[in-house]
């Protein structure tokens, strides 16, 4: 009996380190490495300034600038009104016409600033915004005085857009070493700027932080966004395209704010702003895990984009699920086991043992995430977005009634472990009706 599991143990660990061979052959594991390589450095450079910043900024200020980065990262997918999904799709249509391609981006690039521009005037105009933090602010604890915060929240939001749009372009286009430049630009300017300023100044190092680095990043875009200005022609065939692909994008963004945003809310208005600040910190660093997963999603959109064959496309597909699955399984370990030492040593300041307890749900629940991500793709490869704003509408409606229970009931962990139940059902959903359209399809 002994002998039969040494060799079924023994079998195992050949057709892992077999499997694990030939991936990293691959040109897709090489072509992973590139981009990973940069990346490595910038999110692991952004995992430590996760303790600088919570060393140099408050709890409470590190609260609200976690809440209000929330914010601007819900309204950018609602405002952005998905171009950046559109690009991808579109791109990968017009690869081989070059003329085609510049009044494509023409296109693209100048609907989504005009959209950009009137939504945010409405928005802001309309006080729109305002009235949000209004009823987001009605607990003595929670209170803050959005208004100061206004024109820089508005900064992030328009700059996040634009980032999102650029990197899309750079992913389509399969410019690597722009990707790079880029986000190591990012990474540099906007956080050392970021830190001088508040060690420079005894201003609201929430205010602070959300200007500089915002800001960096806005006139970075403009930089690097130069080559959508070439020569092409405004076309309305793409803009219809684009608008099919995008307005159901937009319309998940909105449906999605409940679960992206709906979790923070809870933590915020029912537990406070301390209570918040470890919940925003746990969360941060479980994210880490999805970082890693967009930057493998990066350079695999094109190639999936480009696949005609869809059971070879499948299998791949499958395949990159269980190394995600994996890796991430182990990463996680790695990540938790990371955060109680650093504890454990003292690098963290103030109160955030807390958050030793929720990373185990976090962790799993951005896993889920990312295997739904990973067959999210399918939606738009199938040009059938709108499935994801019927499912938003529905999957938020869930999340809103599990987070309005879980946080009365338990607090914080009910809010992580809501959040994970609402990832797995994203997850089996996806994974359902991307398997669906294949079937229909090869038929």
């Amino acid at each position: 009996m002994q002998g039969k599991f040494i060799y079924k143990a023994v079998s195992f660990i050949s057709k892992a380190v077999s499997f694990a061979s030939n991936a990293v052959r691959t040109e897709m594991f090489r072509r992973f490495v590139k981009i990973f390589s940069v990346d490595f450095l910038v999110r692991g450079g952004n995992f430590i300034l996760i303790f600088v910043f919570t060393a140099i900024m408050s709890q409470k200020e590190f609260g609200i600038y976690g809440y209000l980065y929330s914010f601007a990262m819900m309204m950018s997918g609602i405002v952005g009104f998905g171009f950046n999904i559109s690009l991808t799709k579109t791109y990968a249509d017009t690869i081989a016409q070059p003329q085609s391609r510049k009044d494509m981006l023409f296109t693209l690039t100048s609907s989504m600033v005009c959209l950009l521009g009137a939504a945010m005037i409405l928005i802001y105009a309309g006080g729109i915004d305002k009235t949000f933090f209004e009823l987001t602010n009605q607990g003595r604890e929670v209170a803050f005085d959005y208004g100061k915060y206004r024109l820089y929240t508005a900064i992030a939001i328009v700059s996040t857009v634009f980032t999102a749009y650029l990197t899309y372009y750079f992913v389509s286009s399969e410019q690597i070493k722009q990707i790079q430049r880029f986000n190591l630009l990012r990474f540099f300017l906007a956080n050392s700027a970021a830190i001088i300023v508040i060690l420079a100044s005894d201003k609201d190092s929430a205010m602070m932080r959300l200007a500089v680095t915002y800001l960096t990043e806005l006139i970075l875009t403009i930089i690097f966004g130069k080559v959508f200005f070439g020569k092409g022609k405004f076309d309305f065939v793409f803009l219809k395209k684009a608008l099919k692909i995008g307005l159901p994008v937009m319309g998940t963004a909105i449906v999605y704010a409940v679960i992206n945003f709906g979790d923070k809310y809870f933590v915020m208005t029912k537990c406070g702003v301390d209570e918040f600040a470890i919940y925003n910190l746990a969360l941060l660093i479980a994210m880490i895990l999805i970082i890693v997963f967009q930057s493998f999603n990066f350079i695999w959109l094109p190639l999936f984009m480009k696949e005609n064959d869809l059971r070879l496309q499948r299998r791949k597909v499958k395949r990159y699920s269980i190394i995600i699955l994996i890796s991430f399984v182990m990463l996680a370990i790695a990540i938790w086991l990371g955060v109680m030492l650093m504890l454990h040593w003292g690098l963290l300041k103030g109160d955030y043992y807390g958050i030793l307890r929720l990373l185990p749900l976090l962790l799993a629940s951005q896993i889920a995430a990312a295997l739904s991500q990973l067959y999210t793709n399918y939606m738009t490869y199938f040009e059938k977005t709108h499935i994801q704003f019927v499912f938003g509408a529905a999957i938020s409606a869930v999340a809103m009634c599990l987070y309005y229970v879980s946080v009365r009931q338990f607090g914080v962990m009910g809010i992580c472990f809501s959040l994970l139940i609402v990832n797995l059902l994203s997850f089996l959903f996806y994974y359902l009706r991307s398997n669906y359209y294949i079937r229909n399809r090869c038929k």
